[in-house]
């Protein structure tokens, strides 16, 4: 990942501290937005039997997959803060 690098003639350090913080904050949210709409069985029962077992367990999958991605993002944006926050 290509960090920033701090310097007079680019964005003041406080500016981009203050981004991705506010970023890295609304990932958090989202992260957690999205853990609570987590997929349930009642949600696919009338496909019946294994249809809708089937149905959940892909819904699961696929709602593991959007959570690591978006953990991944928000933990480079916590890489970029702590960066930016010691000035390296």
């Amino acid at each position: 990942m290509q960090l920033p690098i701090i310097n007079l003639n680019g964005t003041a350090a406080s500016d981009l501290l203050e981004q991705h913080q506010t970023v890295a904050r609304d990932l958090r949210s989202a992260v957690q937005a999205l853990q609570e709409a987590c997929p349930h069985g009642r949600d696919y029962q009338t496909l019946g039997g294994e249809k809708a077992s089937e149905a959940l367990h892909r819904a699961l999958d696929e709602h593991s997959n959007r959570l690591l991605k978006l953990r991944q993002v928000l933990a480079e944006m916590e890489t970029i803060v702590e960066h930016v926050f010691h000035g390296k």
